[in-house]
């Protein structure tokens, strides 16, 4: 072999142990690799950026922008809740969600499947206080088992299918590999469902246990009229044993219900007092059946560009001694309120109504630009966004699920 092999062999070698020992990121890792074959003179500047026309990768990030799309209007939220049932059996909840999993994967490639998946699936788990690393794991390999089925399963395929048409040879048809694939994902999928909860530990990240003795935020929410927990116990409709937030009370036309039984049946209109921590909080927005009292509209705010924030009140602020209501919170901050968190004390009343003190933190729905704009101001102490949580579009959720669909099927029949 001459120079430039053995220099192309190390250089592999090279990205391979800084991507294992994860020294520096990977597309860093792999890009200075080409770099550093292409400064060498091994390949030409055509070979070295020719990965970026390859559909492969153009195929995989718009997938991706499915999956954001999937994620963000709450898509897949019911579909879960649905399929896995509300019952903390994991077994019975793998059954459901593996098949599922698998076949998606095998028309939506497998990393954005996950990509969609986790979320929903992550509710689920924390509500039911199950293990989410005992759902995810077998999750992947499901949706990698998937991935075989089709030549669009997984970014592998795809390439596979590019480097043979553009050797001119005949591409992998749609359901070619499927021939090998079917009986191996039904195989596989039926390992991790009958041996996943025996074989994989019960991992809780520190944070939650953290988490148990962070702040208590009061939310209220409002049983949609006709909806799906109208006329439903308490029990029944997954609102009795919530990982991190507790149903406290249930005013029902001026009237309190307190403390809520298992058996108390909702009504729409009822509006439903919880207390928990800040992102399970968040978490409840997500939830069928139940709308948030305080946040319905921003209506000179893009719905795209809402985000959640937490906002301590300082001594001067001019929020202090007032209510929500009073000093006109939503048209003066361009926000909504949806929780209140106060130290020594739970909040009790109507959010809006409620005197606001120094020190209460809110917790609250407003556009992007909410905190460089009130970061300096001496209205809050601190204001800070809730991680990557962003309030779900469901009015888009109908066009998002009609697109995917229609992707789908263009794919699948070859038209495109």
């Amino acid at each position: 072999m001459g120079w430039e092999s053995w220099l192309t062999l190390g250089v592999a070698g090279s990205v391979i142990v800084v991507l294992a020992r994860e020294v520096a990121p990977p597309g860093v890792t792999v890009l200075g690799g080409v770099v550093l074959l292409l400064v060498a003179g091994v390949v030409d500047p055509a070979q070295a950026f020719a990965g970026f026309s390859n559909p492969a990768p153009i195929t995989v990030a718009a997938l991706y922008v499915v999956a954001r799309a999937v994620e963000k209007t709450g898509l897949l939220a019911p579909l879960v809740d649905r399929a896995m049932g509300s019952t903390p059996d994991e077994r019975r909840a793998l059954a459901r969600l593996l098949p599922a999993a698998a076949a998606s994967s095998a028309f939506l490639n497998n990393t954005p499947i996950v990509a969609m998946l986790v979320p929903p699936v992550a509710r689920w788990a924390n509500r039911r206080n199950i293990s989410v690393s005992r759902l995810l794991m077998p999750l992947s390999f499901a949706a990698v088992l998937g991935g075989m089925l089709t030549v669009i399963g997984t970014s592998t395929n795809i390439v596979v299918s590019g480097l043979l048409d553009a050797a001119d040879l005949e591409p992998l048809g749609f359901f070619e590999i499927g021939a090998i694939g079917l009986p191996v994902a039904v195989a596989g999928v039926a390992y991790l469902v009958v041996a996943g909860p025996g074989l994989l530990p019960e991992r809780r990240p520190a944070r939650r246990d953290v988490a148990d003795e962070v702040r208590e935020f009061a939310v209220d929410m409002e049983v949609l009229a006709g909806g799906p927990l109208d006329g439903v116990e308490v029990e029944a409709g997954g609102l009795r044993h919530l990982s991190g937030v507790f149903l406290v009370s249930i005013d029902r036309l001026g009237s309190v219900i307190a403390p809520v039984t298992p058996t108390t049946r909702l009504q729409g209109g009822d509006r439903l007092r919880f207390v928990g921590r800040s992102s399970d909080v968040v978490d409840l927005q997500m939830m069928r059946g139940l709308a948030p009292t305080s946040s319905e509209h921003l209506p000179h705010v893009d719905p795209a560009r809402l985000a959640f924030f937490e906002a301590v009140i300082g001594p001067t602020s001019p929020l202090v001694g007032t209510s929500l209501k009073g000093i006109g919170f939503r048209g003066r901050y361009q926000a909504a309120v949806v929780a209140i968190h106060r130290a020594d004390q739970r909040v009790e009343g109507k959010l809006g109504e409620v005197r606001l003190r120094t020190g209460d933190t809110l917790l609250l729905i407003a556009g992007l630009g909410f905190g460089s704009r009130w970061r300096d101001r001496s209205d809050f102490l601190l204001v800070s966004r809730l991680g990557d949580a962003d309030p779900v579009r469901r009015e888009r959720a109908g066009l998002t699920g009609v697109i995917t669909a229609a992707m789908v099927i263009v794919a699948a029949t070859g038209v495109l």
